[in-house]
């Protein structure tokens, strides 16, 4: 295949095109070259653990986000033997193209996890269950999500600290968030190393192909209501407008994987087993010993860790894959029928960044035209030949950071992500709504919204929830999902906030900027809604238990706390409460969930805590604080 391919690659690339169609086919032959291929990521070793390779001194359950990372750090210690378990195979190459991201999600390579049914929310998703996207391939959810690379606040991290957690004050963890970062050289040169780090293995770049004017509307805007335009968007300023990187380079998406394995990728001591399920945590006692594995083809094996089990399979996995092994409620195991090694919360302090779609700012853009009939092989023509366009962007980068409840303060509690839809052109917002998995219906009044006038989506983000769900087992059988209880806005200060973000965007709509290009707030008819008054306040919380769903940022479901703290699960190590040589990394050890994105607080959990394997190991580290 890999001959076959090259073959063709060097075919496209020296070819002379008879006719258009030729050329087209040649230029998607030889950009097919310039995206992700097999050969890129670590091989597949399966076949050797089930035959020989059982013991390791590190294996890492889940090959996401964290588990890339922590797979990259700990082998760079060339004594230590590090198996990564990942559920998925490598990423597929469609999911390098950042303006495909839409389309990626409900596929092959996400989970595509159902939350349990809630009444009043999620009541415009189909079977009035909201969709939880979570990556399912080498790199995870870096894999198929918007690429945002945004900290969060000091706030956040500082709080960590303050529960008992210490280590994880904002300038503690500053430094790890740098590490796996490579900026552009112009960014250092204007903005320096305060928060963007260089010579790290993530790219991260501004896309330069989204439609600027819009975003100039917006960002005039927000200026004039006197809004701080945040250039950078990382830095000492938390409220404002402004731009965010995104983890991409020469417009490709650059997951995790591809940038913490492929470029050690051969080294001997990583094993790396794809299209396997970690089934529970093999115990002695008190003691983590290894895992049990059921590779693709249905055999179960079980491998040894000399040295530490590390749980890096996120926040739905992490506690389906302890609860299984008998660490979790003790109440809730006796009913699954399960023993209880250790007695501690897990699966309970969920959070989730809730996103609400239901505000439309329209306006009529002349220069918009009806898209040609080819359209979409004009916009697949242009990125493959000139790495421009469309699909060379996600379109969403644009971020507004405000605090609804209390002007004055430094910190938000609301997050915009704006992303803009051109009028007549009803493929690109069904595929917006269809990605939230909302019903037919709703898709349909969208689409219908798009062919009479272009609409922004100010897609609202409920930054800092009091909600919390939980996490539980549906079955003992590894290959059930669990059952997910969002309990979103059961604190009724979680809906009044959001609620209150409607107020920013009338400013924004009564500023003169907007009202020069002549914008306005489009009522978008919910048929579930129909009974309420435009503009209400019954409207608009309507519009939010209908549409309002998952930003697919689910946290803190194995909290982090100090030993004394009934609700923690690992302390400040990352070690499991009362279970040696098993630690828990990934997003789901947040006590708090971030003021932001959580893709690049999770690098730097995982950052911060391979360092600290390798200082508990007698390894020496060095990071500048």
């Amino acid at each position: 295949m890999e001959s076959c391919m090259s073959a063709n690659c060097a075919a496209a690339l020296s070819s002379t095109p008879g006719s258009i169609f030729t050329h087209f086919i040649q230029v998607l032959l030889a950009s097919l070259c310039t995206l992700s291929k097999n050969g890129d990521y670590p091989i597949d070793r399966t076949e050797e653990i089930l035959v020989s390779e059982r013991e390791f001194d590190f294996v890492i359950a889940g090959g996401g986000t964290a588990g890339t990372i922590l797979a990259r750090r700990l082998t760079e210690v060339m004594d230590w033997k590090v198996l990564l378990i990942e559920a998925g195979e490598d990423p597929n190459p469609i999911t390098d193209v950042p303006g495909l991201f839409v389309t990626l999600l409900g596929q092959v390579q996400d989970y595509s996890y159902k939350v349990e049914p809630q009444e009043g929310m999620c009541q415009g998703s189909t079977n009035k269950q909201c969709r939880w996207s979570k990556g399912k391939a080498l790199g995870g959810s870096s894999v198929i999500n918007a690429m945002i690379h945004v900290f969060g606040n000091d706030r956040d991290y500082d709080k960590w600290a303050s529960l008992g957690n210490e280590g994880w004050s904002y300038k503690e963890v500053l430094p790890y968030f740098k590490k796996s970062l490579n900026c552009p050289a112009e960014h250092i040169a204007k903005w320096g190393e305060k928060y963007c780090g260089i010579g790290g293995p993530m790219n991260i770049r501004h896309d330069n192909y989204s439609i600027t004017n819009i975003l100039d509307i917006v960002l005039n805007s927000a200026h004039e209501l006197g809004f701080n335009v945040l250039e950078p968007l990382i830095g000492d300023r938390f409220v404002g407008f402004g731009r965010a990187m995104g983890t991409m380079e020469n417009t490709r998406r650059v997951n995790t994987a591809k940038a913490f394995l492929s470029p050690i990728k051969d080294r001997k001591n990583l094993y790396v087993m794809k299209s396997s399920r970690v089934d529970k945590i093999l115990l002695e006692g008190d003691r983590a010993t290894g895992v049990r594995v059921t590779s693709k083809d249905g055999r179960s094996i079980d491998v040894k860790a000399s040295k530490e089990v590390i749980l890096s399979a996120g926040s739905i996995a992490s506690p389906q894959i302890m609860m299984l092994s008998g660490i979790g409620p003790k109440e809730h195991l006796t009913e699954m029928g399960i023993p209880t090694v250790a007695d501690l919360p897990v699966g309970e302090n969920l959070q989730d960044h809730i996103v609400w779609l239901g505000m439309h700012i329209a306006y009529v853009n002349e220069s918009t035209v009806p898209p040609s009939a080819t359209f979409l092989m004009d916009a697949t023509y242009e990125y493959l030949a000139h790495n421009s366009g469309e699909l060379a962007a996600t379109g969403i980068n644009l971020l507004g950071f405000v605090n609804v409840n209390d002007p004055s303060s430094v910190y938000p509690d609301i997050e915009f992500h704006f992303g803009h839809f051109p009028r007549w052109n009803p493929v690109k917002v069904g595929s917006l709504m269809a990605t939230f998995a909302f019903n037919d219906e709703l898709i349909r009044e969208t689409q219908k919204n798009i062919m009479e006038s272009d609409v922004l989506f100010p897609c609202t983000v409920l930054l800092n929830p009091k909600s919390r769900g939980v996490v539980k087992l549906r079955s003992v059988d590894p290959a059930d999902p669990v059952k997910i209880y969002a309990n979103y806005l059961t604190e009724q200060e979680d809906l009044k906030t959001l609620l209150k973000s409607v107020d920013t965007v009338k400013s924004l709509l009564n500023t003169e900027t907007m009202k020069k290009h002549g914008m306005w707030l489009r009522h978008f008819d919910i048929p579930g809604c129909r009974h309420t008054q435009p503009d209400s306040t019954e409207y608009w919380e309507c519009s939010i238990r209908h549409v309002a769903t998952s930003l697919f940022h689910a946290a803190g479901t194995v909290r982090m706390g100090p030993s004394n703290d009934p609700r923690a699960v690992v302390n400040a190590r990352l070690k499991v409460h009362g279970i040696d040589k098993l630690r828990v990394i990934d997003a789901s050890i947040m006590p708090n969930i971030v003021s932001g994105n959580i893709n690049a607080p999770t690098m730097m959990i995982a950052e911060k805590g391979a360092d600290m394997i390798k200082e508990d190991w007698g390894t020496r580290v060095h990071v500048e604080l």
